[in-house]
C-alpha cells in the first residue's frame, strides 16, 4: 500500500530555479528559509514575484534584486529594500572604490542586514542549500530517499540531484542555516525600530 503524500511540489521541487538568474535563486532560498522559521508565507514559487521573473527575467529590473540607482526603480519597493545615500569621490582608482565598498557591506553583515552565504556549493551554494531544504521537507513528510524515488516518478531530474547529497547531515545544516537566519532577522529588527519581522519587513 502506497504512502499518502501530503507534501505539494511546490513546497521541495526547485528544479524550476536552477538556470533562473542568480538574483532569483537567492531571493528564493531567503523567502524558503524565512518560511521554515514561521514567516507564514506561501511557497515561493507560487508568489507572483517568481512567475513574473521565470516568464520575464527582465519583470523586475529597477527593482531591488541587487542595487538599483534612487530614481531608476519601480515604485513599489521590495521586502528587505532600503534607500542608502553615499557619497563617491570620483577621483578615486575602481578598485579603491571596491575595496571601500567590499568593507561597508562586511559592517552590514554585523548588523544583519547582509544575507550570509549558506553552508556549502559554490558558486551554486544558493540552490544547494534550497535542495537541502527540499529534503528536510520531504524527511518531515515521512518519506526516505528510496520512498520519494517511488512516489514521484516524474520528478527524477531534480530527485537526482538530490541523491547526491548526503540526506544524514542535509536536515542538520538546514537547521543550523535558519538558526542563523533567526538570529539575523532579530539584529534586523533591533537595528530597525520594527517589532516582527514576519509583519514589518514582508
Amino acid at each position: 500500500m502506497s504512502k499518502k503524500v501530503n507534501i505539494r511540489n511546490e513546497e521541495w521541487d526547485f528544479s524550476v530555479l536552477e538556470n533562473a538568474p542568480r538574483f532569483l535563486i537567492h531571493r528564493a532560498l531567503q523567502w524558503e528559509l524565512d518560511r521554515e522559521i514561521g514567516s507564514g508565507h506561501e511557497p515561493f514559487l507560487k508568489t507572483s514575484e517568481c512567475r513574473r521573473a521565470l516568464s520575464n527575467p527582465d519583470a523586475l529590473k529597477g527593482s531591488a534584486t541587487g542595487v538599483v540607482e534612487l530614481g531608476k526603480s519601480n515604485a513599489k519597493t521590495r521586502p528587505f529594500e532600503e534607500e542608502i545615500s553615499f557619497g563617491i569621490d570620483w577621483s578615486q582608482p575602481r578598485d579603491e572604490l571596491v575595496r571601500q565598498f567590499n568593507n561597508w557591506l562586511d559592517e552590514q553583515e554585523s548588523t544583519g542586514r547582509l544575507q550570509a552565504k549558506p553552508a556549502l556549493g559554490n558558486p551554486r551554494e544558493a540552490i544547494t542549500m534550497l535542495r537541502k531544504i527540499s529534503i528536510l521537507r520531504l524527511k518531515k513528510d515521512g518519506l526516505s530517499q528510496r520512498m520519494v524515488a517511488e512516489t514521484f516518478p516524474r520528478n527524477q531530474n531534480y530527485l537526482k540531484s538530490l541523491s547526491k547529497i548526503n540526506w544524514t547531515t542535509a536536515a542538520r545544516e538546514v537547521v543550523k542555516a535558519c538558526k542563523n537566519r533567526e538570529n539575523r532577522l532579530k539584529k534586523v529588527e533591533q537595528a530597525t525600530g520594527c517589532k516582527n519581522w514576519k509583519s514589518d519587513l514582508y
